[in-house]
């Protein structure tokens, strides 16, 4: 009679190797929000220096 190592390992194995898949898997999520996050900020920071070149220009107009 065989022990029953070989399909419980294989079982643990697989147990780890879909848990690890689990875990890049919420990482590579969590670095894509991170990415959109950063977009969005530099979205609005390019708005904002887009206002403050256009009032600049806009006084230096008016001078």
């Amino acid at each position: 009679m065989k022990p029953p190592t070989k399909p419980h390992s294989k079982s643990i194995t697989r147990w780890v190797y879909r848990a690890w898949l689990r875990s890049r898997i919420d990482t590579y999520t969590r670095n894509l929000h991170a990415i959109a996050v950063q977009r969005e900020n530099d979205f609005h920071a390019e708005r904002i220096l887009h206002r403050a070149i256009s009032t600049t220009r806009s006084k230096l107009q008016s001078l």
